[in-house]
């Protein structure tokens, strides 16, 4: 279905309980009924989530509403289907965009937003990073739950503060020794086994290796800046290193060969699991 303008969809009697559905969809998310009202909020929306109204999603992701929205810059389509790809490639102020358990195979369809600040990929069939430096603006960039071994092209992306690996197949994370600039770095559920590359990265304040195949963890010592460290069910038994970390306020060890009083090594005010 094809809409010529956002007040003349809005002012039809529904035609089917599709229909229905997304009109009353479009005008919550505009929270007036008066479709005059309603067609000054939509074109000057800055942020959409359809995730939240999924009894509406199809006929809405067979629309061709994207276009009458401009002004967006946040745009969340987890878990839905996309029909009309040229419509989202036209909103040209889009600083984020969440595209969770579409089934993707690759990235290389978004592209022509090179400026997006935020690109959440999670769930879905990724197997490689090709490609990925063109979003040369990406502070953050989630990759939970894709088929990934070797993603050292992240490497490349200079303004990447905030990177989400969990759940992948990644055994070797030597390219994050050049990421000075990383603040937070989770990589839970993969298969790493060394971590001396991270030794470098000072500013990281929150670390998150939680079921890994880790047995030294020395060079996090090094990473003063750490407020949350997540170690859990790996496969590390001296932990004393990890009393230097004097801003710690989380630390996850259990799944761990260690002993009782290895605990006695910090503070009581230190949260651990």
């Amino acid at each position: 279905m094809t809409v010529n303008n956002f007040f003349e969809y809005l002012s039809q009697v529904p035609k089917s309980i599709e229909n229905e559905f997304a009109l009353k969809t479009l005008f919550r998310i505009a929270r007036t009924k008066i479709p005059s009202e309603a067609v000054g909020v939509l074109q000057n929306l800055k942020a959409l989530d359809l995730s939240a109204f999924p009894e509406a999603k199809k006929l809405l992701m067979d629309s061709s509403f994207f276009k009458f929205m401009p002004q967006l810059t946040s745009l969340n389509l987890d878990y839905q289907n996309i029909n009309n790809i040229s419509d989202i490639l036209s909103l040209k102020l889009l600083q984020r965009i969440s595209l969770k358990g579409h089934g993707l195979k690759d990235f290389h369809f978004l592209i022509p937003l090179k400026d997006v600040e935020e690109l959440i990929l999670d769930e879905n069939n990724i197997l490689n990073l090709l490609g990925i430096e063109k979003f040369s603006n990406l502070k953050l960039l989630s990759l939970k739950k894709n088929k990934l071994r070797n993603i050292h092209e992240v490497s490349l992306l200079l303004k990447l503060v905030s990177l989400n690996v969990s759940e992948n197949d990644i055994t070797d994370i030597s390219f994050i020794k050049t990421m000075a600039q990383l603040k937070f770095f989770s990589a839970n559920k993969n298969m790493i086994d060394d971590v001396s590359a991270i030794e470098k990265i000072r500013s990281l304040n929150t670390l998150s290796l939680a079921e890994n195949q880790i047995n030294d963890v020395e060079p996090l010592q090094y990473l003063i800046s750490l407020t949350k460290l997540d170690l859990r069910k790996n496969k590390i038994r001296n932990i004393k290193c990890l009393k230097e970390l004097r801003n710690l306020f989380e630390l996850g060890l259990s799944g761990n060969p260690l002993y009782d009083d290895d605990y006695d090594l910090f503070p009581r005010s230190l949260r651990i699991e």
